[in-house]
Formats: C-alpha cells, structure tokens, sequence
C-alpha cells in the first residue's frame, strides 16, 4: 500500500517499510535522493544559522578572514549606544542643577 502525500510533487510513503519516493503514473519507485538534496540544503542553512549565533564566526557567504567581524561589531555598537547615553544623562544632570542656560 501507498500513500499520496503530495500529488503535485508526486511524492509517496511506501507503508510497509515507511520510505518516502516520488511516484510516477501507474508505477511507485521509492526514491530518496530528491529529498535527500532538500534536506541537506536545509540542514547547511540551519548550520549557519547556529553558526552565526557564536560571534566569534562568520557568515557563510562573506569575505574569507572575517572571523569575529560579529564581535567587534557589537562591541562598537554597544560603545556608541553607551557614550550617546552617558552624554545624554551628563547634560541632564547640567541641566537640571541650572548649568543649562538662562
């Protein structure tokens, strides 16, 4: 017994042994391989996925020699975002202590 799991891609489960295939009309070949192709192209998407998760890494489609390019990138970041905040709570406290004009 078949089952149909997709009859525009024409792919099928072989019940008996729980194999899935694409199906052709009037004959059911069992064949993993355009599956296979599927999911390693998924599985390499989900590896650089975690990949990019670690900062000391890189992305898969960048220049070579751009390891830890995450990192200093935060680190820059986070710099400006924290000076921007110092400067704005320093010239609040001079403003408020009357330092701010007339």
């Amino acid at each position: 017994m078949v089952i149909v799991i997709n009859e525009k891609y024409t792919v099928v489960l072989a019940e008996s042994t729980l194999t899935v295939g694409e199906a052709r009309p009037g004959f059911y070949k069992v064949s993993l391989a355009p599956i296979d192709e599927q999911l390693s192209i998924l599985e390499d998407a989900v590896d650089d996925l975690f990949n990019i998760l670690d900062p000391t890494t890189t992305y898969s489609m960048a220049q070579p020699n751009r390891e830890g390019i995450t990192n200093i990138a935060g680190f820059i970041t986070m710099l400006m975002i924290g000076l921007t905040f110092g400067i704005l709570a320093v010239a609040l406290v001079l403003y408020g202590i009357g330092f701010g004009g007339a």
